[in-house]
């Protein structure tokens, strides 16, 4: 009659227990890197700044110009300028540097586009110009004014199609403006104020007017219930770690 010792009867229920282990082990942890991967923030995200600011008026010899950093990051895009006459007064705005640019009209001086809400701004449908832009320029004559650009008439919700540079790539984005006209001789001339801001994160990535800022993924909450089988710490602790959940199960029964 054959004979086993008592290390070689347990063997193989080791060797069993040991594998389910691992095995529970491996897929703990895939599980954890998906969390995370979850976890992680939004790649792309539309970065809006709601501020009014007004647009103060530049007599001759007397600027008043206002710098607008789309990416708030200190480094100013596009200034913007009031300026005004005997009978006449203009609204220009032009980049600080040559790669930044406001969408074009195409009418005549530079006209900067109204866009309208949801006009998509990016590399593929959209001309640039880069200097000086007209926004809008009234002048009045003895019995009534004239406006030119895409501004008269007191518009809704436009917006002005920009581009510009982070770190020598492009990024497009949006600012709101609100540009009042009268056509009565001696009412206001012409005036304005921005009123708010954005631009897209992602480089070269196309942005719509007026889109609404993305929100960020959060990390979800941390699971407060009792476990139903070993920690991950347990697990990486191999065979020493088995007499740590065998005790904790122990305890809770």
């Amino acid at each position: 009659m054959s004979t086993h010792s008592a290390d070689s009867v347990e063997k193989p229920a080791s060797i069993n227990f040991n594998r389910q282990i691992s095995l529970y082990s491996l897929a703990a942890s895939a599980a954890s890197v998906g969390v995370l991967a979850l976890a992680q923030p939004a790649q792309s995200e539309v970065v809006i700044t709601k501020k009014t600011i007004p647009i103060p008026v530049s007599h001759q010899g007397e600027p008043h110009p206002v710098n607008i950093s789309l990416a708030n990051n200190g480094i100013d895009n596009f200034i913007f300028i009031l300026s005004s006459g005997l009978s006449f007064r203009d609204l220009d705005v032009h980049g600080v540097t040559k790669n930044d640019g406001i969408v074009d009209g195409g009418t005549w001086s530079a006209s900067a586009m109204a866009l309208p809400s949801g006009e998509q701004i990016g590399p593929k449908n959209s001309a640039f110009w880069y200097g000086y832009a007209r926004v809008e320029s009234s002048v009045t004559y003895p019995t009534a004014k004239r406006f030119r650009g895409y501004w008269g008439g007191n518009p809704r919700d436009k917006y002005l199609g920009a581009r510009f540079q982070i770190h020598g790539q492009f990024h497009y984005g949006w600012i709101r403006l609100t540009v009042t006209t009268s056509k009565q001789v001696h009412g206001p001339i012409l005036s304005a104020e921005i009123t708010e801001y954005a631009y897209e994160t992602v480089a070269n990535k196309a942005i719509k007017a007026g889109a609404v800022s993305t929100a960020i993924a959060e990390v979800p909450a941390e699971n407060k219930q009792q476990q139903a089988g070993p920690s991950l710490g347990m697990l990486a602790a191999g065979a020493e770690g088995v007499p740590l959940w065998r005790r904790e199960e122990t305890s809770v029964q």
